[in-house]
């Protein structure tokens, strides 16, 4: 499936709620990948067991040479369908080679395969001579409010329904053909597994609103969109020796994402605050109220590392290691969450090429190690603020420090830049955090300036962690 992103985030047209149009587009292309398949093995009349694997914008089945035609003119339709619901924004291709050789080989003559249709983007279209010509113009896709709509009914969907007659329209129910969603891998092959988690409203019957989940933040009323993905995954793929390989490793990274994130949502820092938007095979996208994204970043991360020692211990490469985030935080409770979506993803993919593995938020990409580095930083600042009764102007004034010291020089990627006259930007903070009489205010102070700047006055260095704890502890104080 072609042009997730744009179809992500395309904004909507007459619709009242963007934010639940955007939980729409997200599930219903989580799971028209996974109903596909499936739908194309029931028409033929073939086993499920031929469903290799699915997740997020892909799938591979194993078919006999006789079926290949019908599952053609099957695609064919699907194809024109989805292009038509997500006006002309998404494009289904497809290709097919014999089972024959070694697995990397037959990925090869799949791939050049499906070069071929990139390269013939009008070959599968139902007639290719209307776009030649004169015509009326295409609906938008959301017009009639399907995505907004589909949104609103995920919190008691309980299974997902399709029909040859709209194949590109899923619904709860009233299709020919029904699969049951279930929330954890398990015996049922044909369930599709499909967590949800949703932060309620209060009345506890639909999901919170924008404004709900910004209320919910610590400080500063803000919420923001997560958006993270494995680094270099498609190159761990290409170079598995067996399509037994290429299956256990898709299917074993999109049961990681699924279960650890739905468990993750049920926890008491985060079942009220955060909303899965998004789970594919190698990524997720999740919405919330900031302070609680930030936290979930960390535990996923943590998670995610484990995850990988206890699997891929044998790997040769850093390919599918690593794990890249950003967060985009809504410049207004009010902002739109389609922009806010892209904002996410157009700081993922920088962060993705020049800094993989690390987390961008508050306008820098830092190492997943010192983000508890910032974390500290966050914390001293705000016990004096709240504990010791500073002003949160002290924030705003150690900013301004900060940015100062690095207005006349380049940074380099993830290394701490030396301050030219380190006594001078030392005696700015001294002035920023006035001394007091309290054996405990002074040692949180020199925390903090330690924090910031480190040891010792003769080699004063502003470290790569601060702004990001700067900006937490600003956003944290409300200020």
């Amino acid at each position: 499936m072609l042009g997730a992103e744009e179809f992500l985030e395309a904004q909507p047209a007459n619709v009242q709620n963007d934010a639940l149009d955007l939980m729409g587009r997200c599930a219903w292309l989580g799971l028209i990948t996974e109903v596909l398949p499936r739908a194309l093995l029931a028409e033929l009349k073939l086993s499920r067991m031929l469903l290799g694997s699915s997740s997020a914008e892909q799938f591979l089945l194993v078919l006999a040479e006789e079926d290949i035609p019908r599952a053609e003119e099957f695609l064919k339709n699907a194809a024109y369908a989805i292009a038509e619901i997500s006006g002309d924004t998404l494009r289904l291709v497809w290709a097919t080679t014999e089972n024959l050789g070694a697995w990397p080989v037959a990925r090869k003559r799949l791939d050049d395969a499906l070069q071929v249709r990139l390269s013939a983007p009008l070959a599968d279209v139902a007639a290719p001579a209307d776009f030649f010509g004169p015509g009326e113009d295409r609906p938008e896709s959301a017009g009639d409010g399907y995505f907004e709509s589909f949104g609103q009914s995920l919190p008691v969907m309980s299974s997902v329904a399709w029909s040859p007659e709209n194949p590109a329209r899923l619904s709860s129910g009233g299709g020919k053909y029904t699969w049951s969603l279930r929330e954890q891998s398990g015996f049922d092959e044909d369930g599709i597994l499909f967590p949800r988690r949703f932060a309620m409203d209060e009345s506890g019957l639909q999901p919170s609103s924008l404004r709900e989940l910004a209320g919910r933040a610590e400080g500063t009323p803000r919420w923001g969109i997560l958006r993270g993905d494995v680094d270099h995954f498609d190159v761990q793929l290409r170079r598995v020796n067996t399509i037994e390989e290429h299956i256990h490793l898709s299917v074993l990274f999109k049961e990681f994402f699924a279960g650890e994130l739905s468990v993750l949502c049920t926890l008491p820092d985060f079942w009220r605050k955060v909303t899965i938007l998004f789970r594919g095979g190698d990524g997720f996208a999740v919405i919330g109220s900031w302070d609680a994204l930030i936290l979930l970043a960390h535990e996923l991360q943590r998670l995610f590392d484990k995850f990988i020692e206890q699997n891929f211990q044998s790997l040769p490469s850093l390919e599918g290691r690593t794990l890249s985030m950003a967060l985009a935080i809504a410049p207004e409770i009010d902002a739109a969450a389609h922009e806010v979506f892209q904002e996410a993803g157009r700081q993922l993919q920088n962060t993705k090429a020049s800094d993989v593995g690390t987390f961008h938020l508050f306008g820098r990409s830092l190492e997943w190690k010192r983000l508890t580095d910032a974390e500290d930083l966050k914390a001293g600042l705000l016990r004096l603020v709240r504990e010791f009764g500073c002003a949160p102007d002290y924030i705003h004034d150690l900013a301004s420090v900060y940015r100062e010291a690095f207005a006349a020089r380049t940074i380099r990627r993830n290394k701490p830049v030396a301050v030219e006259k380190p006594w001078r930007t030392y005696m700015r903070l001294s002035r920023v955090i006035p001394q007091a009489r309290g054996k405990e205010f002074n040692a949180v102070r020199s925390q903090v300036i330690t924090s910031l700047v480190g040891r010792g006055t003769a080699s004063l260095k502003l470290r790569p962690s601060t702004r990001v704890g700067l900006e937490w502890a600003r956003f944290a104080a409300g200020s």
